[in-house]
């Protein structure tokens, strides 16, 4: 209780009423006092170039998070699965979006950026894997929807597992992100119900692998080639992609490095309709979120 200057006693408060906050402190004297203070009711600039920019790329890379955390929760090696991976994701891309702001301030940037609550990741070279799983793929085929390995005709299954450097327990993810937001993957492994003894024919091979994701496959065989043509189902294409083998070793199973690659991207420049930087309130102004006011 404390006592008013016109007479009796009073309580502490505790609380917000209206633009006032109220609260308990101490005097000088170590003696309890209603403290009250006021909220600001203008705020002109609340945050920094470097605050702004900051919340930018982090605002990109959780926007990522979301569309990739079926993949990135356990695709780095040595280092627990859950939200560890994920940190790890955040900490390496965080980095590589920062370096990339800095490097290209108005284009040419490798990740389309978000505002701050911006909705939707639009693509970029996220590191989505990391390990040191070595492959015999050539990962340059992965730049498109396509992925290709070069097969002889009336080759069997074993030829194919060799040509790939698979075995029966590993397997390849497919990976991409859309223009219009989210991800798309489809994970595909040999049919175990299928003998390495099989000879791959037009009429078999959509029995060869099992797969699984919410991106369609395409097997396709000829002239010396075995084909795998991915989908979202429509004729649109994804901004970036990247496959990630997978091989499962006497400590579990191992990743290869995957960085998606950029290989449609729309080209960004510094025109004014044409801002790859782009901006968010602050107030009555908008900031651009590369440092120009």
């Amino acid at each position: 209780m404390a006592k008013s200057k016109s007479g009796g006693t009073r309580s502490y408060i505790r609380g917000r009423v209206g633009a006032d906050v109220y609260s308990i402190g101490r005097d000088a004297k170590g003696a309890k006092q209603q403290v009250v203070r006021s909220l600001a009711e203008t705020v002109a600039n609340p945050q920094t170039i470097a605050q702004m920019r900051g919340r930018m790329i982090m605002s990109t890379v959780m926007q990522a998070v979301s569309a990739l955390r079926p993949i990135i929760d356990h695709s780095f090696d040595n280092v627990p699965t859950g939200q560890p991976n994920i940190s790890e994701f955040i900490s390496r891309n965080y980095a590589l979006i920062k370096a990339d702001v800095e490097a290209h301030p108005a284009s040419n940037n490798e990740f389309p950026l978000v505002a701050y609550q911006e909705k939707n990741v639009k693509g970029g070279a996220y590191i989505v894997s990391a390990g040191e799983v070595i492959t015999t793929l050539d990962t340059d085929e992965y730049e498109s929807k396509e992925v290709k390995v070069t097969l002889a005709a009336d080759s069997t299954v074993a030829q194919l597992k060799a040509a790939m450097g698979l075995g029966s327990d590993d397997y390849f993810t497919w990976v991409a992100l859309k223009y219009n937001g989210g991800a798309l993957y489809c994970r595909l492994r040999f049919n175990p119900a299928v003998s390495d003894s099989t000879v791959i024919t037009a009429d078999n091979k959509n029995t060869i692998f099992v797969s699984e994701g919410n991106a369609t496959v395409t097997i396709g065989i000829a002239g010396g080639e075995f084909t795998f043509t991915f989908s979202d189902g429509t004729s649109n294409s994804p901004s970036c992609s990247g496959v990630i083998v997978t091989k499962k070793e006497t400590a579990g199973y191992k990743h290869s490095t995957c960085v998606l690659k950029n290989y449609d991207m729309p080209e960004y420049n510094s025109a004014a309709s044409d801002k790859v930087l782009p901006s968010y309130p602050i107030g009555s102004q908008m900031y651009l979120n590369g440092g120009e006011l």
